[in-house]
């Protein structure tokens, strides 16, 4: 190695120790000092120094708004276990929720204070409270703070025919969480009656179904939380087949006619035949080994071809809710329907007519739709009666 280069590495040598504590000290000295000061100053402007700030922060939300921001503090912090918890945007369309407040008095008990407002509901009307906030005692340079003691949530509890899918609260779609579903009876483990609930702050809910469901509610059903006597509250909701279940179940028996008018595809054991094919209202099941469970014959005589089906008339469809599963619907057998059917048997063309049910099972939780069509050759007794009319 050189001498130049010798020179150079004992210039870039490590400084000592001693001579590096004092910098180092002054740099630890500012960085706690500007740390103090920056929480102290952030201290003073953010934290509630006053009885009323704890007050107004909380009424801002309800007034914004903000169910969450109210209520998700107190999934760690809050005295009972919280139901399901909504959206802001179900909250912010609630009916008669507080508008605006004036503080109008405030009471300090050494660490608590009473603070008295008047809060101002979208009704119109003025509910005046007393809200209860205790002093938060803190070290150093830091200001002491204030805390609201109570909140004015309260369960509300949705009485349902049965699970579903989603419901409406305040036109907004809501999906119930299953650990949120209660047996209504609980003494009837059979029963598919639920009780779902959720978190609810003072206002007005309105609770049906979603527009785009396969249900639709009976009558809208709604609950309210007093603004003066927050308390838990109640609706029951029942609900029908809506147009859309409607139209799916009309679809379903459209595609059930229209295969048997499929002269390619026609099919004897699904599609009601004429008595002359062994067939007709009078078929019976247990009448003939051939016949399948609607009443049809599963095979044509020997010697019949190019049977051509075609529908005539058919009663409206008519959905009515089973007794026993809320979320079932059945049509309603109160005519028959009527085909013309015309084959070749031997060579010759023969024409006949066949008076068939139709029977119809839909069933949804709301989002989707199970559909099943039978075509029935045998008739009931009421649908026979409306043919001897």
């Amino acid at each position: 190695m050189a001498p130049r280069d010798s020179e150079n590495l004992a210039r870039l040598r490590l400084p000592s120790w001693r001579s590096l504590r004092l910098p180092l000290l002054l740099v630890l000295v500012f960085v706690a000092v500007a740390s103090t000061v920056w929480a102290a100053l952030a201290n003073y402007f953010l934290v509630s120094r006053d009885p009323e700030a704890p007050v107004d922060t909380y009424l801002g939300y309800l007034e914004g708004g903000s169910s969450r921001q109210v209520l998700a503090p107190l999934l760690i912090g809050g005295d009972r276990p919280l139901a399901q918890l909504l959206s802001n945007g179900v909250y912010r369309d609630a009916a008669n929720r507080p508008q605006g407040h004036d503080f109008v008095g405030v009471q300090k008990h050494g660490d608590h204070a009473a603070v008295g407002v008047d809060i101002h509901l979208g009704g119109g009307s003025t509910v005046h409270r007393e809200y209860t906030v205790e002093k938060v005692a803190s070290w150093g340079p830091f200001n002491d703070s204030w805390r609201l003691v109570e909140r004015d949530n309260a369960i509300v509890d949705v009485r349902l025919p049965a699970a579903v899918d989603a419901v409406s609260v305040n036109g907004n779609k809501v999906r119930p969480n299953g650990s949120e579903l209660f047996p209504t009876d609980p003494s009837d483990p059979g029963s598919p009656a639920r009780t779902w609930q959720f978190e609810g702050l003072p206002g007005g809910y309105d609770i049906a179904m979603p527009e785009d469901s396969y249900l639709l509610a009976s009558e809208h059903a709604s609950a309210g939380i007093s603004m003066s006597d927050p308390r838990s509250a109640a609706a029951e909701l029942d609900f029908t087949a809506s147009p859309h279940m409607w139209e799916g179940a009309e679809r379903a028996v459209q595609d059930a006619v229209g295969q048997c008018e499929r002269v390619l595809r026609f099919d004897a054991a699904q599609c009601p035949l004429p008595a002359e094919l062994g067939g007709g209202p009078a078929a019976s099941p247990s009448a003939s080994p051939s016949a399948s469970p609607t009443g049809a014959p599963t095979e044509v005589p020997p010697g019949v071809s190019n049977i051509r089906w075609e529908l005539q008339s058919r009663p409206s469809l008519l959905l009515a809710q089973d007794d026993d599963d809320p979320l079932a619907f059945h049509a309603v057998r109160f005519r028959p329907a009527v085909a013309t059917v015309t084959w070749l048997q031997n060579g010759r063309q023969h024409s006949g007519t066949v008076g068939f049910g139709i029977d119809v099972t839909a069933r949804t939780t709301g989002e989707d739709l199970d559909t099943d069509v039978q075509l029935r050759s045998t008739l009931t007794e009421r649908e026979r009666a409306s043919q001897r009319s």
